[in-house]
């Protein structure tokens, strides 16, 4: 019988992990793809792999060479969704806390990072997309047109 409850018990952790992991992939497959900075060479590219969304942002020099700004996760720990970027330098990633999401947009949030506070992304259509970062004194918006 213990053994009965035990595989039971991982039949169950797995079959979670595995919907959460589905759910994510669906929930937030609106970002997949290729988005460019109106008027810039600076580019976000969102693709799903490992079981997570993997996000890089990077620009283009003046040769067409991809210099990388800033690699970026959505992933899913303990049942909480987290935006979890990595800015080029020896800072290393700091993790948002999704706390608000609706079918083409999402906030995250860490109160404890000194700017930006809140990072929001907002699909307005099928080739437009904001994304915002601030604070509790600044804003600063960037709008995407989807090129891939």
């Amino acid at each position: 019988m213990k053994f009965f409850l035990i595989l039971a018990t991982i039949f169950l952790l797995i079959c979670r992990t595995g919907f959460t992991q589905q759910k994510l992939e669906k929930e937030f497959s609106w970002l997949a793809g290729t988005w460019q900075q109106e008027g810039k060479k600076v580019f976000e590219e969102w693709r799903w792999q490992k079981n997570e969304w993997a996000g890089v942002s990077y620009r283009l020099d003046a040769s067409g060479k991809k210099q990388v700004d800033e690699e970026i996760r959505l992933t899913e720990k303990e049942e909480k969704v987290f935006y979890i970027p990595d800015v080029a330098g020896e800072q290393g990633s700091v993790p948002f806390e999704i706390t608000s999401f609706y079918q083409y947009g999402f906030v995250a949030e860490n109160a404890f990072h000194d700017f930006p506070k809140k990072i929001t992304y907002k699909k307005i259509d099928e080739k437009h997309l904001l994304a915002t970062i601030s604070d509790e004194n600044k804003t600063i918006s960037y709008h995407f047109i989807k090129v891939k």
